[in-house]
């Protein structure tokens, strides 16, 4: 394999590089980081296709490690999922507070209560005037598709801690010295769907 600085006959060879190689020159030279990645987040109408990655995985910049089979990248929207509950993998009573963290006594809500609290997970792919950025909303349409098998590149798990953060702290952080605000939170989860 050529480098550089090698010469063949008196001219310099051109350099071979492995794609992914090639990729971090690319991205070192064009000075991609978690920057342009979060700038493209917070602009979702030129967003093409969808992401289909983790956080983490997000912010590498188009870098990827996997080496198994292909995530799969087939999530639908909120309102796929409010038009369609014979396709929920759970029961479409599900209460919200019984998947996602919610602080909070749910003995206060009656039928006038409107809050993550007292709320179904159905209820909340409409949007709601509780759910600022409909964080929530997009966050049940992003379980509902990871339990379904419509994405493969984000676990429950990561999800779930992804909300508490939002919740506890203000932000979650998918990498070292990195915070998403909820709407950049929210920005990721809505592209992970159509």
């Amino acid at each position: 394999m050529a480098t550089e600085n090698q010469e063949n006959n008196g001219n310099a060879a051109p350099l071979s590089l492995s794609e992914r190689g090639a990729t971090r020159r690319r991205l070192a030279k064009a000075g991609i980081g978690a920057v342009g990645v979060l700038a493209t987040l917070e602009s979702r109408a030129t967003m093409s296709p969808m992401i289909c990655k983790s956080p983490s995985g997000a912010l590498s910049g188009g870098l990827s490690s996997h080496y198994g089979p292909p995530p799969v990248c087939q999530g639908l929207s909120p309102g796929y999922w409010k038009n369609h509950t014979g396709a929920w993998p759970i029961p479409i009573t599900t209460m919200f507070a019984d998947v996602f963290y919610v602080a909070g006594d749910r003995s206060t809500c009656n039928e006038k209560s409107r809050s993550y609290l007292c709320s179904t997970m159905l209820s909340l792919v409409s949007p709601q005037r509780f759910d600022r950025y409909n964080l929530a909303m997009h966050a049940v349409a992003t379980y509902l598709n990871i339990k379904s098998g419509k994405i493969t590149f984000l676990s429950t798990d990561t999800l779930l801690a992804m909300w508490a953060d939002v919740q506890t702290k203000g932000y979650y952080s998918p990498t070292a010295g990195v915070r998403w605000s909820p709407e950049q939170v929210k920005n990721y989860l809505q592209a992970t769907h159509d």
